[in-house]
């Protein structure tokens, strides 16, 4: 039956709902958007890792991947995923500790075959007993990636030391050893398992189905009521088999933790468990408490720890939640002269918390209330679209929290008026010492206040290093002292001077909801050697909001490493100078932020781009450019300190990433022109000073091109005002030849394959890694067609041979790459297997995917191109998201407003051969034509297999400072069949490589 209540949505949301339960009780909420060019669907079910026996831990998690491997409907293991990718979409899930969410988008003509093939995960899933076993190895896969990741180890050190007969306690991931070795060593299966879990935890009437398309209510009603109606129900309660009975936070679990990260970390985090807040989200009193002391304009807690040199970033909230229990997190990044001062850091948390907030005056935390409640329905009036399947997996989540009626509002809006006496008693009870657990992060040479006879524990899943020590009673009752005395510099955030004041929408757009995208262009109405403004009036997302992004542009950047290093300080300086500031702005509905990078397009300078409502927009961007302007770093000495301090530790900490991130380092290094390596930026980091950051900045100013893009509810005499008075305080020339920026990208010939090979800078990282990179020309629009159709078709393909059947591992990817005005495929497999036998899997893929090609019907080639033609001609969802894409035109100096608009329209005159031709031209391994650039990194399973076979190892220290090229008919890793006769290459130092390779050049 329908439910008569729908769902209140935003007043800028003009699509239709309605709920809907099926006799199987399984509820879904249908959203009917006529002019989406996207479907999706999701549903999450009240299931989770809580409900995994201590025999067979991961289960949940292991199940979720599972029922994408095919059903009784359709059996195919990559059925699902490959008819999503056919239609310019994708799919995925993910697993929590309550519930698991699947969820997916295609092209909207889709939606019907989608519901169809989708309902089968869930009404008769296989589970056959080879895929089982098969997909363990993606769960180890995936287990290997995570190992030396610190946020994951963090938490799972959180859920280990819980009380040892409570599910928390268990290791939700799992790995082959608890999914596999565990069970069998009880003489149990896994398969049987996991039907076991299907039929006792999955049930219709836990399930949320959240379905949107282009479709009328009533169809889409038909589909769901005919393709979900077999979903079994058994009447479950959420999370059945749990209880919310029994606390798993017992004395063992409340202390303090000394903590040994794998990267040069400092971190103080405080965990105070708290009742799950779901149950009072009309209230939402914990929001109350996380924004105040998480709050970071004057009288925050965070200024006072900056000012005294201690920390550089606080956040607090509710981190993690369930049905049973949520805990509230207070994370403070500490600097090293913070580090020893811990206690006092924690002194200085409860000062604010007992003090400060709940012995403060209950009119102003009222006044606060107020203005989170009024920024926040205002927020919620104007709402900008997001996409659909995030949308829908928002949907589905929120049915398992919320009233049908706040499906969509339910997690920001705050309902009923707040009891401040409540929040006293929530205050008083769990936000006490005698309640509290602490991590203390730091390098074990750096831990303060160690015992001299303290015996380090170890996690077992991650073997994360740690020492429990108890609080100190006194200490605790220092902190909770009846005359307990506020800092004087702590106080509840002041009046908000971003708060909106006018929700007027402009006269006079020509732009409307049925305008025809194309057709649509911003007007550049300021044009001198110094500044370019580019404007569009946009009122057709009925929204009051603005966006605006200013390139400020100077190659001096790039003419060395330490000339980079010295714009990486200024823009980390401008963030902490302006954070006070920008945080206020952002409370209010108004977002800043400064780059120096740029992915999508060229970015030599600094990139400022600020969003939201447009009446309090053009103050904030003065503010903030008045401070780029009149910007002295000499008098700002504690604030360079901290974020030289910051900056030396992120390029430290570089060496932590994925291997498969150092693999397209590794190739950026060899072709980008210009290019500093971390290493090299470290070094100047490591050594720069104020003095020199002066000087450049002032070198910066002084020649600049200036380039903005604004789009939004601002007419264009309030845009062109609003650049006039944000650059008042500037005064520059315009850019000589010397400061102009040339970008050029290493050329690589045609046949020749060049491979570069590097040891894993992180020892313990257990994976290896290969990024292949095709090039394949200048940016073209017909190009740009061609290898996007490709992709979509060979995405999929890739990942469900290799990674899927194959099973080398869990990160199996298949991009296109747009680098300095040239196109590349990116090829990309991380996985415990030596690089070259990863190579030859990837080579020997491609020549496969020839005969894929080949033998495609007519009627599957029309579907791709048709999915990638919707995908086109998807119309931008915000003013933001639509100036995001004239500005990255307008600083590659294309200017091609309409790119997508003609990409569609070539993709409608490809043809199967035209794609094929591409195909065997540029990507194939039997072309003579193809331009390959390889990079290997070989991680610690590989390493770990050679010695055991007493091999010495084939890559060593000295290979990553070589590149290796491979003439024209050389084929270096040949697959099966192939002549394994090999040429020696040239080997090239990177140095070499870069000064004598032709290259592409682009002119700014």
């Amino acid at each position: 039956m329908a439910s008569s209540v729908v769902p209140r949505k935003p007043d800028s949301d003009q699509r239709e709902y309605r709920v809907i339960t099926l006799p199987n009780k399984l509820t879904a909420v249908l959203c009917s958007d006529p002019e989406t060019q996207s479907a999706a669907a999701a549903l999450a079910v009240s299931a989770g890792q809580l409900q995994d026996s201590p025999e067979v831990q991961g289960l949940a998690h292991f199940l979720e991947h599972m029922l994408f491997l095919g059903n009784e409907k359709y059996p195919g293991e990559s059925d699902f995923d490959s008819f999503c990718a056919s239609s310019a979409g994708y799919s995925n899930a993910w697993t929590s500790m309550d519930r698991t969410v699947y969820h997916y988008v295609l092209a909207h003509d889709k939606l019907k075959d989608s519901l169809d093939r989708f309902s089968g995960f869930f009404s008769c899933p296989l589970f056959s007993e080879d895929l089982t076993d098969r997909e363990l190895n993606a769960i180890e896969s995936e287990n290997n990636k995570n190992l030396q990741e610190d946020s994951r180890r963090e938490f799972q050190l959180l859920r280990s030391t819980a009380k040892g007969s409570h599910p928390l306690q268990r290791f939700g991931t799992g790995n082959i050893y608890s999914l596999k070795e565990v069970p069998e060593k009880k003489g149990t299966n896994t398969r049987q398992h996991l039907l076991d879990f299907y039929r006792t935890k999955y049930s219709a009437n836990i399930m949320k189905l959240a379905v949107l398309g282009r479709e009328d209510l009533d169809t889409m009603e038909g589909w769901v009521r005919d393709y979900f109606k077999d979903v079994p129900n058994a009447d479950l309660e959420p999370l059945h088999g749990t209880s919310h009975d029994g606390d798993p936070f017992d004395e063992g679990w409340k202390r303090v933790f000394r903590v040994i990260p794998v990267k040069e970390r400092r971190k103080l985090v405080l965990f105070f468990p708290c009742p799950n807040t779901y149950d009072v989200y009309r209230t939402k009193p914990l929001r109350l408490v996380s924004h105040c002391i998480g709050h970071e304009g004057p009288g925050s807690l965070l200024s006072l720890l900056k000012e005294k040199g201690w920390a550089t970033e606080l956040g607090a909230g509710t981190g993690t939640q369930s049905t049973h229990f949520s805990i509230f997190e207070i994370s403070v990044k500490l600097t090293e002269q913070g580090l020893p001062n811990y206690l006092e850091i924690i002194s200085l948390v409860f000062q604010y918390l007992l003090v400060c907030f709940r012995k403060g005056k209950h009119s102003d935390r009222d006044r606060i209330r107020d203005e989170m409640k009024h920024i926040e329905d205002l927020n919620f009036r104007y709402r900008t679209k997001v996409r659909e399947d995030q949308y829908t997996e928002q949907l589905a989540c929120n049915l398992t929290r919320y009233a049908v009626e706040d499906a969509i509002c339910g997690p920001d809006l705050f309902f009923e008026p707040m009891d401040q006496s409540s929040v006293d008693a929530l205050v008083d009870t769990y936000f006490q010492p005698s309640n509290m657990r602490a991590h203390l992060i730091a390098p074990e040479a750096e831990q303060p206040d160690v015992p001299s006879d303290a015996k380090w524990e170890e996690e077992f899943w991650y073997k994360s290093k740690y020492l429990p020590l108890p609080v100190d009673p006194q200490q605790a009752a220092l902190w909770t002292a009846s005359d307990l005395k506020c800092h004087e510099k702590l106080f509840l955030p002041p009046p908000n001077p971003y708060t909106p004041d006018s929700a007027e929408m402009k006269e006079g757009s020509k732009v409307t909801s049925e305008s025809n995208e194309a057709d649509i262009a911003p007007s550049l109405i300021v044009d001198t050697p110094t500044l370019k403004l580019w404007h569009l009036l946009d009122t057709s997302f009925k929204q009051p909001k603005a966006s605006a992004h200013i390139q400020l542009t100077n190659f001096c950047v790039e003419r060395s490493a330490r000339s980079a290093i010295c714009l990486r300080m200024i823009l980390e300086l401008l963030h902490e100078v302006t954070n006070e500031e920008a945080y206020e702005a952002e409370e209010a509905g108004l977002i800043f932020d400064v780059t120096n990078t740029s992915h999508s397009s060229v970015c030599s300078g600094l990139r400022l781009t600020f969003k939201g409502y447009s009446s309090k927009l053009p103050v904030l961007v003065k503010r903030i450019m008045d401070v780029v302007a009149n910007l002295d770093v000499l008098k700002h000495q504690s604030a360079f300190e901290l974020v030289k301090e910051a900056t030396v530790l992120d390029y430290r900490n570089r060496k932590f990433q994925q291997n498969y991130a150092h693999g397209m380092i590794a190739v950026n290094e060899a072709c980008e022109h210009p290019f500093w390596s971390n290493e090299v930026r470290l070094a100047e980091c490591e050594t720069i000073t104020m003095e020199e950051v002066q000087a450049f900045l002032a070198e910066f100013k002084s020649e600049m091109l200036v380039e903005s893009v604004i789009v939004g509810n601002l007419t264009a005499e309030e845009a062109g005002d609003m650049m006039t008075s944000s650059t008042a305080s500037f005064s520059w020339s315009p850019l000589s030849a010397a400061n102009t920026p040339t970008l050029e990208l290493t050329k690589v010939p045609e046949g020749v394959t060049v491979l570069r090979e590097q040891l894993t800078p992180d020892p313990g990282a257990v994976d290896s890694s290969v990024v292949t990179y095709l090039q394949i020309g200048p940016r073209e629009v017909r190009t740009e067609a061609l290898l996007e159709l490709l992709t979509q078709m060979m995405d999929k393909e890739m990942y469900g041979q290799l990674r899927t059947v194959e099973q080398l591992g869990y990160v199996v990817s298949c991009s296109q790459q747009f680098r300095f005005g040239v196109c590349s495929l990116r090829l990309l497999v991380q996985s415990v297997h030596p690089p070259s036998f990863l190579e030859v899997r990837i080579e020997t893929f491609l020549t496969s995917f020839t005969k894929h090609l080949t033998e495609m019907s007519q009627e599957d080639f029309e579907e791709h191109v048709e999915s990638l033609i919707t995908k086109k001609k998807e119309k931008d969802r915000s003013a933001e998201r639509r100036c995001d894409r004239y500005m990255n035109e307008v600083c590659s100096h294309t200017n091609n407003f309409s790119r997508k608009h003609q990409i569609a329209e070539v993709l409608a005159t490809l043809t199967k051969d035209d794609l094929i031709a591409f195909f065997l031209k540029l990507v194939s391994p039997a072309s003579d034509a193809r331009a390959k650039f390889t990079s290997h990194v070989t991680g610690k399973a590989a390493l770990d297999t050679q010695k055991e076979a007493g091999e010495e190892p084939d890559v060593t220290a000295e290979s990553a400072t070589q590149v290796l090229v491979f003439q024209k008919g050389a084929v270096p890793f040949p697959i099966e069949g192939q002549a394994t006769d090999l040429p020696e290459p040239q080997v090239l130092s990177v140095g070499e490589y870069r000064k004598t390779a032709e290259r592409y050049r682009l002119q700014k």
